[in-house]
């Protein structure tokens, strides 16, 4: 049976591929056969290669900002260390069992020195987005006096970065996410502890 559109499948092969043999060991031909059609026909839907990885990471991007909650509204959403610490647990759960996650995070690992799209993306996931998300919650929470003051950009910093830690852990390791999320839990603790939150 032939298939009518070819494009949603062709973005998941692609992102499969490219998750597992990298961008450029991954030819247009070898896309197209895992679904069944012929190279050419990608075309169709995408410029070339490039196009297609430009529409595979921005549907990624707009999966993980709607799996991590991240809103203009969600500073005012957090109010307490206790809600601090779920957001973060939840938004932890939400990135390492998220198949497109998880494959996005081992495309730009492998990419990252290869491809300056792969590159920025990779600084942005490791480090100046969730630095960014997590300074806005700390700015309002000291706003209205729920935390101690300071720099909320290397506070923010500090408690990203064990974790994002934690989550390469995981990728290479799934058999350690139990071990991997109390060490989390207990860095957020100590965080809570650290600042004083209420």
């Amino acid at each position: 049976m032939a298939r009518t559109n070819a494009k949603e499948p062709l973005i998941k092969a692609a992102r499969d591929l490219f998750s597992t043999k990298g961008y450029d060991g991954t030819s247009v031909d070898e896309i197209a056969e895992s679904i069944g059609i012929k190279g050419p026909t990608i075309y169709k839907y995408f410029k070339n290669k490039g196009d297609l990885l430009k529409v595979v990471t921005e549907q990624a991007e707009t999966e993980y900002i709607r799996g991590m909650e991240i809103t203009k509204e969600l500073p005012d959403r957090i109010n307490s260390g206790a809600e601090l610490k779920a957001y973060a647990l939840r938004s932890l759960h939400f990135t390492v069992d998220n198949d497109t996650a998880v494959k996005m995070r081992r495309l730009i690992t492998m990419e990252q020195y290869r491809n300056e799209l792969l590159s920025d993306l990779t600084t942005r996931h490791q480090l100046t987005y969730l630095q960014d998300v997590y300074a806005s919650i700390f700015k309002k929470m000291m706003k209205r006096g729920q935390m101690v003051k300071g720099d909320a950009k290397i506070i923010a910093l500090e408690f990203i970065s064990p974790i994002t830690i934690m989550i390469q852990l995981v990728d290479r390791n799934p058999d350690k996410k139990k071990e991997a999320f109390k060490t989390i839990e207990k860095h957020i603790d100590v965080f809570l502890g650290r600042y004083e939150f209420i």
